[in-house]
C-alpha cells in the first residue's frame, strides 16, 4: 500500500490537484463537567468555512497558510455534530459519547469518539477482494492476524493480502477513467465495441491491466490501446485536443478521483486530554497526561475508527465530607463522655 500511496502523491501533483498538506494536528481536551475543547492545526483548504470555530494562531509558509483554531462545546455530542476537518470538501464526520461514573470517592470518565468510514466513497467495496478483518489488519494493525505466526507464516500471509489490496487499488483507480470515457463515448471516433461492452469488460480490462504491468495512472492509454487492438480511445489522452475540452475531462476525473485518494494520504495525529488520571489509553500512547493516538485517512478505508481512552478523578470533597463525619463523630463520642 505505501506504493500505492507514493502512485496517489504523484497523480495529485500531476492533475494539479488544489489541497493542502495533509497533515493535520487535532487536539480534543475533555474537562470535568462534561464540556470540551477541540483544537485544530491544518491547511485553511483542509477546513470547513465555518466562522464559529476562532482563529488563534496562523503561519505563512512557501506552500500554503497553516492556522489553528479552536472552539468550546458545552458537550462532546456537540462537538462531534460540528465537524472541522475535510477532504475534498467534504466534512470527515465522527460521534462522540462521554460516560460519567460516578462513585463516593471517585468519578471514572469513558470518552469514545467514532470516526464515520469513507467506503461509500469507493464504487468497489474493499471486501469484494479482503475479509473486513484483513483490510483493518491491513490498514489499522487491528485486529491483529499474524499472532503466534512464525516470520515466515507472516510474510506469506500478508504477501497475499497485499496483493489482493493492490488489485482493488488498481480497480478503483481505473474505475475513475472508466466513468469519465463512458459519460463521453460519444467523443469516440469509430470505438471498437459500444458503450454497453465497454462497461461490462470494465473487470477484464483491470485484469488484463495489472496481470500486465501496466501503470494505472501513466499507461492507461497504452493498456487500451492494446486490450482493444484500437487508437479510439486516444481522444482523452491526445494532447492535440481542445484544451477546454482536456480541461473538462481532468476536472472531471478529479472530481472521482479526489475523494478517494486524498483521505489515503490523510495524515491526522490525535491527541486527547482527559480529566484526572488516564486509567486506559486505549490505542493510544500515555505521556505527560496526554494520550497521543496515531490516526491517518487510510484507518478510514475498512470501515468506523473509534478512540477511546477512560480516566478517574479523585473526589476531594468526598474525603473532607468522610473526614468531618468521622470528625464530628468522635467529638460527639468525646463529649457523651464528659
Amino acid at each position: 500500500m505505501q506504493s500505492f500511496k507514493y502512485c496517489i502523491l504523484a497523480a495529485i501533483a500531476a492533475l494539479m490537484v488544489t489541497s493542502c498538506d495533509k497533515n493535520v494536528t487535532m487536539v480534543t481536551e475533555i474537562n470535568r463537567d462534561g464540556t470540551c475543547i477541540r483544537q485544530v492545526s491544518t491547511g485553511d483548504d483542509c477546513i470547513l468555512d465555518d466562522e464559529s470555530w476562532e482563529e488563534v494562531a496562523a503561519q505563512d509558509t512557501a506552500d500554503q497558510k497553516m492556522i489553528t483554531l479552536r472552539r468550546s462545546f458545552s458537550s462532546v455530542e456537540e462537538m462531534a455534530a460540528n465537524p472541522i476537518l475535510s477532504v475534498y470538501g467534504e466534512p470527515v464526520r465522527s460521534e462522540a459519547s462521554l460516560q460519567k461514573r460516578f462513585k463516593l470517592f471517585y468519578t471514572d470518565y469513558t470518552f469514545t469518539e467514532t470516526f464515520a468510514g469513507w467506503g461509500d466513497h469507493f464504487d468497489i467495496p474493499i471486501t469484494k477482494y479482503v475479509s473486513q478483518d484483513e483490510a483493518g489488519f491491513m490498514w489499522t494493525g487491528y485486529p491483529d492476524l499474524t499472532e503466534g505466526m512464525t516470520g515466515i507464516d507472516m510474510v506469506d500471509k500478508l504477501d497475499d493480502i497485499q496483493e489482493r489490496l493492490e488489485y482493488w487499488e488498481y480497480t478503483i483507480v481505473y474505475n475513475c477513467y472508466n466513468k469519465l470515457i463512458s459519460n463521453h463515448y460519444d467523443d469516440i471516433t469509430n470505438p471498437p465495441v459500444d458503450r454497453e461492452v465497454f462497461l461490462s469488460l470494465r473487470d477484464s480490462i483491470v485484469d488484463y491491466g495489472f496481470k500486465n504491468g501496466y501503470d494505472e495512472f501513466s499507461e492507461i492509454r497504452i493498456l487500451l490501446k492494446d486490450y482493444f487492438k484500437s487508437d479510439a480511445f486516444n481522444v482523452f489522452y491526445s494532447s492535440k485536443k481542445n484544451d477546454d475540452v482536456k480541461d473538462e475531462y481532468d476536472s472531471e476525473f478529479e472530481s472521482y478521483f479526489g475523494p478517494v485518494s486524498e483521505i489515503i494520504v490523510l495524515k491526522a495525529p490525535y491527541c486527547l486530554k482527559m480529566p484526572g488520571r488516564v486509567t486506559d489509553a486505549g490505542r493510544g500512547t500515555l505521556a505527560d497526561g496526554v494520550i497521543q493516538y496515531r490516526f491517518e485517512g487510510g484507518f478510514l478505508v475498512p470501515g468506523d475508527y473509534t478512540i477511546t481512552a477512560s480516566s478517574r478523578v479523585v473526589n476531594v470533597w468526598a474525603f473532607i465530607l468522610s473526614a468531618a463525619v468521622i470528625i464530628l463523630a468522635l467529638a460527639s463520642l468525646l463529649y457523651r463522655k464528659k
